[in-house]
Formats: C-alpha cells, sequence, structure tokens
C-alpha cells in the first residue's frame, strides 16, 4: 500500500529526530484516513463492550471503526459472533439499529435474511439460490476474556477464525461478573488522533477526573482504565477524518461505583477544553511521544 505524502514526510521527520511539522492533510484527508483503516485500526485487539450487553439469545448490537461495520450477536450463551455488517447480495448493512434483539438478521434492500450465526436461510427474489449452505457472513475473530468483548479486526473469514492470544494486564477476573453503571457516547468533531492524545495521557477523564490506578491498553482504539473495584472501558469510534466518537461504558464490581457527581458533566467539560485547544492550535496539540507511537504503524505498509 502507498502511503500518503503526507504521512511519508511525517514518517521522515520522525526518523531525522528533528521538529515535526504535520500536514493540515494528516487530519482532514480521506486518504489518510483509509491507511490508517488499513494499517492501524485494525490491528488486534478491539474491546467492544462487556459481555452484559448479550445477556440474552438473540441480543445484539453494532460497532463502527472506520469504514468496517460490526455486528455482534448471542447464537446462545457459548455462541457470540462478530459478523461483518455486509449483506452479500449488494453491501448493504444487516443491522441499521444500535442494538436490539431478533431470531434473524435481515437486509432492508433486497430482503435477504440471515441466522444469527450468519448462514444465509432467506434470498429473497433468487429462488435459483438452492444450495445456501455456501453463504454466510464473514466472521472476525473473536473472545471474551473477563468480561470483555474482543474483536480482531484484521481477521475475517467464512467460518470464525481461532483468536489470537491477548495481554490484558491488571485487568481483574471479577470484571466478567461486574454491573455495567453506566454506557456513554460522546461525539466530537475532531480527528481520532486528537482523542487518543488526549485520553491515553489522562485515562482518569474515564472516571470523571477522579484518580486511576491502572490502565490496560487493548489495541490502538481501546483501553481500560482501574481504580479499586472500578473500571471503564475507553473505545475510540473514527467514522471520518472529521468525526470520531468516544464510547465509555463504565463497570463495577459489588456494586463499588460512587455517586455520580451533580451538574455539568466532567468528560464533556474535559473534552470542551481539549477542543479550544485544538482550534487555537491544530496543528501543534499533539506531540513527539504521540508520532513516534504512530509512525511505525503506518510504515508497516512501505515494507509490506
Amino acid at each position: 500500500m502507498e502511503l500518503p505524502d503526507s504521512i511519508k514526510t511525517l514518517g521522515e521527520q520522525v526518523e531525522a529526530g528533528g521538529e515535526i511539522t504535520p500536514a493540515v492533510e494528516l487530519f482532514d484527508a480521506y486518504p489518510v484516513f483509509a491507511a490508517e483503516v488499513a494499517q492501524l485500526f485494525t490491528r488486534p485487539w478491539l474491546a467492544v463492550d462487556h459481555v452484559s450487553r448479550l445477556a440474552a439469545d438473540g441480543d445484539y448490537f453494532r460497532a463502527e471503526v472506520g469504514s468496517r461495520s460490526i455486528v455482534l450477536v448471542r447464537e446462545a450463551s457459548n455462541r457470540i459472533h462478530a459478523l461483518r455488517n455486509a449483506c452479500l447480495h449488494a453491501g448493504y448493512r444487516v443491522c441499521e439499529e444500535e442494538s436490539g434483539r431478533s431470531d434473524h438478521l435481515f437486509c432492508q434492500y433486497h430482503g435477504w435474511s440471515y441466522a444469527l450465526d450468519g448462514r444465509l436461510t432467506d434470498p429473497q427474489l433468487r429462488p435459483e439460490l438452492t444450495d445456501r449452505s455456501r453463504f454466510r457472513l464473514p466472521h472476525y475473530a473473536m473472545r471474551i476474556e473477563r468480561g470483555l468483548i474482543l474483536v480482531d479486526l484484521s481477521t475475517l473469514a467464512p467460518e470464525p477464525p481461532p483468536p489470537g492470544p491477548v495481554d490484558l494486564g491488571a485487568i481483574p477476573e471479577a470484571l466478567a461478573e461486574a454491573n455495567v453503571s453506566s454506557r456513554k457516547r460522546y461525539p466530537t468533531t475532531w480527528n481520532w488522533k486528537y482523542l487518543r492524545h488526549l485520553l491515553w495521557a489522562s485515562p482518569e477523564l474515564a472516571f470523571g477526573g477522579d484518580e486511576c490506578s491502572d490502565v490496560a491498553e487493548i489495541g490502538p482504539l481501546s483501553f481500560v482504565a482501574l481504580r479499586g473495584d472500578e473500571a471503564a472501558l475507553v473505545r475510540l469510534c473514527p467514522r471520518f477524518p472529521g468525526h470520531t466518537d468516544v464510547e465509555i461504558v463504565r463497570l463495577a464490581v459489588r456494586d463499588a461505583s460512587r455517586p455520580p457527581v451533580n451538574g455539568a458533566d466532567p468528560i464533556e467539560e474535559g473534552l470542551r477544553r481539549h477542543g479550544d485547544a485544538i482550534a487555537a492550535a491544530p496543528l501543534g496539540v499533539l506531540d513527539r511521544a504521540f508520532y513516534e507511537w504512530y509512525w511505525p504503524h503506518l510504515s508497516r505498509a512501505q515494507s509490506s
């Protein structure tokens, strides 16, 4: 994959050890975003939510990462699937809702229906497709560890690919039985890099600005912040070069979560202050440490 000039120039500056002067295109150009989707966002792993999100058979929810749309669906307690959210016929989504419960997945465009494991069951208007066993939505590698639903976007196959190893660091086993005390999405009109720089440097924001005792990073777009018997899953959802959502799932073991603070949301306030800094110096917010992390991920494209 040929990298855009703005990324290659940045890489030269990083390797030279001198001043880094990023181009505007690094934050608003679609070719840059496409390279990031291909070379960085698909690195294993991504923590998408807590397993309690899929508490009953037929429960599903949708997760977005750039141009990738994933359906997480529970067929049974020991059969949870991560499916590509695209009909085999014309690529239209088989899941438009954010979440819900159903006994099948359905493409509204041409009416194709799928079982919860991705098998095609009813190719409407295509009666000649009598052997439907050959048609199934591709699966991403997926595993559930310590209550976290983990997806590997780098691996896709007709049958569920075997998941590789994952390092969850200090995340306690007890998180598997934790309760979700809150789940909130924060939409922003920023490039994802600004959000990663802020949240990875200040993981305590996941707790509203209070202390954070430890952090376990899971891939380039998610981490779990820890504080006593509490945890917070933080996930970046880059949608476009200039639109990124942040999802924060607060978890508590043994009802340990602290009562919410009345008044303004501290996370929203922290994001507002960071937005002011971006507006004041859009090319000067990120430091060398960020670019030294960023460039090796993208440079893989030049050597492949």
